[in-house]
């Protein structure tokens, strides 16, 4: 076991040391190289990702055939859940003859791991760790990866984020994740040494500690800012609202949630600086990014990437505890899709939609994409803070709206001309909107199936 493996398993340890102490220790830590921290794994695979994109498509493509097989091989071999499901549609590992034969091997949903979770997995090669997601829909999905998943993740993300001139332990102002908030000592902020991250609360943006918390952030002089799309623009609507100075920055990384057009557009226009858009997941079978309104582009050494109705399918590559095969990821694509020539795997996209259950139903089970919802030019953007669909029957959705002095006529008005006719929208104003733990929105609450409907 790595360095950081030991480490990370005490991190809630840490973050609960007096900030001066915090400060010692993880500066200290911080200090040490990442392929000493995480160990081999994270040398390979930074050798691995930056050979495979400075090369040809030929070399790509056989890199990908030899990883899927690599996956497919041992999956049938050591994991109960897919001996038996390979036996089942009289499929193996060779039949694995081309790229294109992946579409030959059954599907994988979450359904699928909830309800085979004790068979999906094994530990024979390394040691599994428990996670979970998909929390803001319903009943959090369990996954086990490899404990050097972390380093591979690792590696990847600083070589994307490199592509806005971003350095390892540059000060970044963080705008996601754990609650920071200390109510008791009026503290809305923490220092995070180790990757050198100034953290703001996300939960207290929208309230009248912000002024106190940019001051704060100013002094901290960050040159780059990371953070959820919602609390980005929270931080932007109530630096406009408070008249205070825009934060002169380098570039601004954004992750974790859908981040719609209108919203890219105010983002790059207040801060002027490159804006480099995230794609991942907590199961860690894909990653892509593009900067400004350029495409997504894949990292496809990460793992196998393809697209089947619109909907991102993954395999992975280098989980020897819990491979996805074939994996519904829940995320939609839109726009033209750019293929290796002659197969199916994606190269890139022009846009990533967020999960398949961001669409609201019409009364006659048509599928209206969030995004369709975020057109600016309808909607009394100025005076919202924060908006959230839920639809339980088809053609009527209840929407929740934060904010001063909101107009539910003129956003019931906008909202019908954006999707002209099917759907009744009952809009109502709440002083606040709930966010996961991390501080994530949950724009839409979709308790209908809209798999089953796109299917119909």
């Amino acid at each position: 076991m790595t360095i950081e493996e030991s480490i990370h398993q005490y991190r809630s340890i840490y973050y609960n040391f007096p900030q001066s102490l915090k400060t010692f220790v993880g500066e200290l830590y911080g200090s040490i190289p990442l392929s000493v921290r995480f160990g081999n794994n994270y040398n390979i695979h930074s050798k691995i990702l930056q050979k495979f994109e400075n090369s040809n498509d030929q070399y790509k493509l056989d890199f990908m055939y030899n990883k899927t097989l690599e996956t497919l091989l041992f999956a049938e071999k050591n994991v109960p859940y897919y001996k038996s499901l390979f036996n089942k549609y009289g499929i193996s590992s060779q039949s694995f003859k081309s790229l294109e034969d992946m579409s030959l091997f059954p599907i994988l949903t979450k359904n699928d791991i909830k309800q085979n979770i004790d068979n999906i997995y094994t530990q024979v090669k390394e040691k599994a760790v428990a996670y979970y997601s998909g929390g803001s829909l319903s009943t959090p999905t369990k996954y086990f990866l490899p404990v050097s998943s972390r380093a591979k993740e690792k590696a990847y993300n600083n070589y994307i984020f490199s592509k806005i001139g971003y350095k390892y332990r540059d000060k970044t102002l963080l705008l996601k994740g754990r609650e920071v908030a200390n109510l008791e000592n009026n503290i809305f902020w923490e220092y995070e040494p180790v990757d050198n991250y100034f953290l703001l609360s996300n939960n207290y943006m929208n309230s009248d500690k912000f002024p106190l918390m940019y001051e704060k952030a100013k002094e901290f002089k960050p040159k780059f800012l990371f953070g959820y799309p919602s609390a980005v623009l929270s931080f932007i609507k109530q630096s406009k609202l408070h008249n205070l100075p825009r934060l002169e920055i380098r570039g601004v990384i954004l992750a974790s949630e859908t981040v719609y057009p209108d919203e890219l557009k105010i983002i790059e226009e207040y801060f002027g600086v490159d804006v480099l858009s995230h794609y991942g997941h907590t199961e860690r079978n894909a990653i892509a990014y593009r900067i400004n309104q350029e495409k997504y582009n894949f990292m496809n050494s990460y793992g196998l990437v393809r697209v089947d109705n619109s909907e991102i399918i993954t395999t992975t590559f280098d989980n020897f505890v819990m491979p996805f095969i074939n994996y519904k990821s829940g995320d939609s694509v839109a726009g033209n899709i750019n293929y290796y020539d002659g197969t199916d795997v994606v190269k890139d996209v022009d846009n990533i939609e967020g999960r398949t259950q961001d669409f609201l139903v019409t009364k006659d089970e048509r599928l209206v994409s969030i995004t369709t919802m975020c057109g600016g030019q309808h909607l009394p953007l100025e005076t919202m803070d924060a908006i959230q669909y839920i639809q339980n029957e088809n053609g009527c959705v209840t929407v929740l709206v934060e904010g001063n002095n909101i107009d539910t006529t003129k956003v019931r008005e906008g909202m019908c001309k954006l999707v002209r006719e099917g759907i009744e929208f009952d809009v109502k104003t709440v002083n606040k909107i709930e966010k996961t733990h991390r501080g994530k929105r949950i724009i839409c609450k979709q308790s209908l199936d809209i798999e089953k409907i796109r299917l119909k």
